[in-house]
């Protein structure tokens, strides 16, 4: 039986899981979403169960999974007795709790640290027999891992200092908490054990430490060296970068690479696809881009945002955006929001490079946005560089590619360059990039004389 390798992404909307091949193709996966977001640690369990059959069953004779690992959402934890039993639902990144601690910490709302911090306050007889985890390290610890165990990307919103890569005992203790009470930290893929015989998956799996989901992504993504970045764009627009140096603005903070490396930096900014439904609501995307076509370049900029606020290229809570000077539900207006997404992409790139960041060619993309023809040709031109499509640049694809690392017994960059397929790359149209240089000049003159 040829080998594979298993990836689990568990999410806030579900659970997905995605068995890569040696040549880096998906030969099986299964899913299942919640609505809404499932916070039962026993639940999820069940389900790895049940998607686990599933899966077993479409890969038959043919395959035998030899490795796996899992991802899950950063920020959120939950509290496990000293066996990894829960002791409580676990608490999402936009869990409430936590507030007041958050702002006394300094940090923001979406840290795991603040409801850490909250559970040793509201429940303290619990807290002292309980140890912090986050939902990849449950799943894998009761697949068979070492207990007590992380990895340095989920640990970051939990207080770990990655720059001395240890846990700040002295501040911990001083906020009241209890240093005993944190994981142990180790690199995504580090080996953690073989999964227990009870699961059925086979002898001697093994079990790789996990990773965030945005970071799982990135590495799907296939931005994994020096200069590499990939920008996804779905409802939003997101920036994943690679750096030798740490970046931390108010808009952008570094994870440590998987191999300890080098650094990478992450922004994202509120505008992205999700414009396109907010100004035509039920809209034939394929058909309008057809229709727009024509009215490329529109000679028009604008910032479209689907409400006040931004955090990246620029950050201002009260920032509104600007838009064509069009009548709003034309073709043509809807051409110029296809515009105005990638001018914000490219200034987001400038932003990162500004920042020290290398940005090499060619720019590496995932996300819906991705399947339009038109408006990939475009971003590529307004971009003035080319596009590399990721043929499969989800989440639990990241963690199989752990899961190869760990089995390869190699580094998870190594894993990643033999697995990660580009699917096509996208050529500027010339005559677009030279009347785009133009636009976009206008564009910036905009967007910062409001600043």
């Amino acid at each position: 039986m040829a080998p594979v390798f298993l990836g689990i992404d568990l999410g806030t909307s579900g659970m997905r899981l995605v068995a890569l091949s040696e040549a880096g193709e998906i030969v099986g996966k299964s899913e299942r979403s919640w609505d809404p977001p499932e916070t039962n640690p026993g639940r999820w369990l069940r389900t790895l169960k049940a998607l686990l059959g599933h899966l077993k069953a479409q890969l038959g004779d043919r395959y035998a999974i030899v490795a796996l690992s899992a991802c899950s959402t950063s920020g959120t934890v939950l509290p496990v007795d000293g066996r990894g039993m829960p002791l409580d639902q676990a608490w999402l990144y936009s869990d409430r709790r936590g507030q007041a601690q958050a702002q006394r910490l300094g940090i923001p709302a979406s840290w795991g640290l603040s409801r850490w911090l909250w559970w040793a306050e509201a429940h303290p007889d619990q807290y002292r027999e309980s140890y912090l985890a986050h939902p990849a390290d449950f799943l894998l610890s009761q697949l068979g891992g070492r207990q007590r165990v992380t990895d340095h990307t989920h640990a970051l919103k939990s207080g770990f200092d990655l720059e001395t890569y240890t846990w700040p005992r002295e501040w911990l203790s001083q906020q009241g908490l209890d240093p005993k009470r944190f994981p142990e930290v180790v690199a995504p893929g580090t080996v953690l054990g073989t999964v227990r015989p009870e699961w059925e998956l086979g002898s001697e799996v093994l079990i790789a430490a996990g990773i965030t989901d945005g970071c799982a992504g990135q590495l799907a993504a296939g931005a994994t060296r020096l200069g590499q970045v990939s920008t996804s764009l779905g409802t939003t627009l997101i920036f994943k970068a690679n750096s030798p140096d740490p970046v931390q603005t108010p808009s952008i903070y570094s994870h440590l690479h998987p191999d300890r490396t080098g650094w990478w930096p992450g922004a994202a900014s509120f505008c992205g696809g999700g414009v396109l439904p907010h100004f035509f609501p039920g809209g034939d995307f394929a058909a309008l881009d057809q229709q727009a076509e024509a009215y490329l370049p529109t000679g028009l900029v604008s910032y479209p945002l689907c409400r006040p606020g931004e955090r990246f290229p620029i950050l201002d809570s009260e920032f509104a955006g600007f838009l064509p000077q069009a009548e709003v539900g034309s073709l043509r207006f809807y051409a110029a929001l296809l515009e105005g997404v990638a001018m914000v992409e490219r200034l987001g790139l400038e932003t990162l490079a500004a920042h020290g960041i290398p940005v090499q060619e060619p720019l590496l993309t995932t996300g819906g946005g991705c399947k339009s023809p038109l408006w990939l040709r475009l971003r590529a031109s307004i971009l003035a560089r080319p596009l590399a499509v990721v043929r499969h640049p989800e989440p639990a694809v990241g963690a199989a590619i752990l899961a190869a690392s760990a089995y390869w017994c190699c580094s998870v960059q190594q894993a990643a360059d033999r697995l990660v397929q580009v699917e096509r790359l996208i050529q500027p149209d010339s005559e677009w990039v030279k009347a785009y240089a133009e636009i976009y000049s206008e564009f910036r003159s905009r967007l910062f004389s409001n600043f």
